[in-house]
């Protein structure tokens, strides 16, 4: 099991201005300059992962050498017998969160705003483990998120698998409820793996999203590669 309990997180401040979205506000450009000052001191990226071979492919599940079985069209379909996977779950703590329900108060705006910081941090804290990993699996990954998309290749239940796996209430402080939502709410889970193809949830999403990462290709078809 390793435990990052320092991710360093850099912002690329012309990156995170353009997720921002804010080119009509230009009102508001210096309070929200503040705010991303503010969202420095306000995150604590920690991280949980390990790594875990693949020992059978069961129809739409994969067993882990753990004995732990993940139900996934798309990873019974992506992986193979005999690889590595590295589940994870990342998050920057729940202090950002807490002073973006603060400002919500007052200004909704301003609230709205750091909670894109936020998700802008998150991302980058993510990133940065995905590195760790792939230098590890020595090849690019894909990340496999519960529920991710439309949710029908790797349903959020599967929450509950990772979780187990991982203890990261232990580690980092992160629980899950029982209708499988993780506290504090600023953190990601799921499973990187090297993959033939890189997997993009968006990809099989129809749905309308601004934070798009692919764009719409169709339902996934799965491909039944020899395991």
């Amino acid at each position: 099991m390793q435990v990052v309990d320092h991710i360093p997180v850099e912002y690329d401040e012309e990156e995170l201005w353009r997720e921002l979205h804010v080119e009509t506000l230009k009102e508001k450009k210096k309070e929200i300059a503040s705010l991303i000052e503010e969202s420095r001191k306000l995150i604590k990226p920690k991280a949980v992962y390990t790594y875990l071979e693949v020992v059978r492919i069961e129809g739409d599940s994969i067993r882990l050498e753990s004995g732990d079985l993940l139900n996934g069209v798309i990873l019974a379909d992506m992986l193979r017998c005999g690889q590595k996977v590295a589940p994870y779950v990342a998050t920057i703590g729940s202090k950002l969160e807490d002073r973006a329900s603060e400002l919500a108060g007052d200004n909704v705006l301003l609230a709205f705003f750091l909670d894109k910081i936020g998700n802008y941090a998150l991302e980058i804290a993510k990133e940065n483990i995905r590195s760790l990993v792939e230098k590890t699996l020595g090849g690019k990954v894909s990340n496999f998120g519960p529920g991710e998309g439309t949710g029908k290749l790797f349903g959020i239940e599967q929450q509950a698998v990772l979780f187990q796996i991982l203890q990261p209430h232990n580690s980092i402080g992160v629980q899950l409820t029982p209708s499988y939502l993780m506290i504090p709410k600023k953190s990601e889970s799921g499973v990187f793996a090297v993959t033939d193809e890189e997997y993009v949830a968006c990809q099989y999403c129809p749905k309308k999203c601004e934070d798009r990462a692919s764009a719409f290709r169709g339902e996934y078809r799965p491909r039944r590669i020899s395991h």
